[in-house]
């Protein structure tokens, strides 16, 4: 549900009054806000409490538009009596988004809700109808594009926002249409892929397009607080690092960096973490109703549980080992858990589903997967090194070898 301009009003008055409570906490209980980051998203939380349970104020549906009010109105430090104003990301002409699934959705739910795109810089293209007229029905403003070319056609920025299994497909479709007269993209396309396990060699080569982001987003992108891992390539400027930056913003939080090989782990980590996490709650959830607790209260129990110890480790100054270490007395309740989660292997089975995530990242991207424990050896993997710095031989082999240029194999 899209907030009214009402609506966003009432939500930065709300996101003000979160800020003035933070500083107030902040003079008072300072270790629970140790960082600007802390602080604002304990004042988005809150203002998300506050939302979630005042519905007769009309809040409750909106309650995912909440938080980033509530970021955008404490963008600074909270010690500071004046918000500072920053420079807004810059604006992209026009946002070109292949398959209209769940992730294109959060990206433009994110973009609109922050204000940091307008609906008629959007574009979306799916196979399925359905699919489009479900985005442009909930978006007003966002259009649709029938063709490939339609919806190239002028593009700055291109999402391939489509499953592994079909884009070989859609490359050779998008190669002919970014080729073709009616459907050219500006002269500075990027080309974004959400793609698991694709890398970008494989993606230059399907495409021809030079400027590059793989990107690993996650669920929690479609409420705002997801996190994703970004890699571009070397020919992406610094004004459209900037612009993507502010996109990706605009989901969560987000880590840029310069060794692809990192998309894949991070893919088995904050990519497929949701899904650890939902299953080890709904054994909490199940194990208390077994117990005898009603399921509402176990899962309200459980959920609070899990948000509250998340922000606890983000407040805490403390590692995740020191705050674990912290809850176990001798001989009490926890300690005969930990005994028993030792003793059937719990850290070992998570290990062990962590890296069966990253080897299939990798097989989805044609990468030898043999590596990790009990394998025979650590594989070297056809991964892509972004360097800045290399020898000027090293330049010209790569620029004969290479289209990219500056993308080093690793050795």
């Amino acid at each position: 549900q899209q907030p009214s301009a009402q609506e966003m009003a009432h939500l930065s008055t709300v996101a003000r009054a979160a800020r003035r409570g933070a500083q107030a906490a902040l003079k008072t209980k300072p270790a629970l806000f140790q960082t600007t980051r802390a602080a604002s998203t304990g004042a988005a939380r809150s203002g998300l409490f506050a939302a979630a349970r005042a519905p007769a104020a009309g809040l409750g549906p909106l309650a995912p538009h909440l938080a980033g009010a509530c970021r955008r109105t404490f963008a600074t430090d909270p010690s500071l009596p004046e918000d500072k104003d920053e420079a807004p990301p810059p604006k992209i002409n026009k946002i070109a988004f292949i398959g209209a699934g769940k992730m294109a959705e959060a990206m433009i739910s994110g973009m609109l809700t922050k204000g940091i795109q307008t609906p008629e810089t959007m574009c979306v293209h799916d196979v399925w109808e359905s699919a489009c007229k479900r985005v442009t029905d909930r978006y007003p403003g966002v259009k649709r594009a029938k063709k490939l070319t339609g919806l190239t056609k002028d593009a700055d920025v291109i999402v391939l926002a489509v499953k592994p299994q079909e884009a070989q497909r859609m490359l050779a479709d998008l190669y002919e249409a970014i080729n073709s007269p009616e459907g050219k993209p500006s002269e500075k396309l990027c080309l974004v892929s959400i793609m698991t396990g694709k890398s970008v060699t494989w993606l230059y080569e399907q495409s021809g397009v030079p400027r590059i982001v793989r990107a690993m987003p996650n669920t929690p992108v479609s409420i705002q607080e997801g996190c994703v891992v970004w890699v571009p390539t070397n020919e992406v400027g610094e004004h459209e690092l900037k612009a993507l930056s502010g996109m990706f913003a605009a989901i969560g939080d987000h880590v840029m960096v310069s060794d692809e090989r990192y998309l894949d782990m991070s893919t088995a980590i904050s990519g497929s973490g949701p899904y650890y996490l939902f299953l080890t709650m709904e054994t909490m959830v199940d194990a208390g109703v077994h117990m005898g607790l009603p399921r509402p209260m176990s899962e309200r129990l459980v959920k609070q549980t899990l948000l509250g110890s998340c922000m606890y480790a983000i407040n805490s100054k403390k590692s995740i080992t020191a705050l674990r270490n912290d809850i176990i007395s001798p001989g009490g309740t926890t300690a005969s858990a930990q005994y028993t989660l030792e003793r059937g292997g719990f850290r070992a089975t998570v290990y062990d589903a962590i890296w069966a995530a990253y080897r299939r990242s990798l097989e989805l991207g044609g990468e030898d997967s043999n590596v990790g424990p009990g394998r025979s050896s650590t594989a070297v993997l056809r991964t892509m090194e972004f360097s800045e710095e290399h020898s000027e031989k090293d330049d010209d082999d790569d620029h004969h070898n290479n289209p990219l240029g500056h993308i080093h194999r690793s050795r």
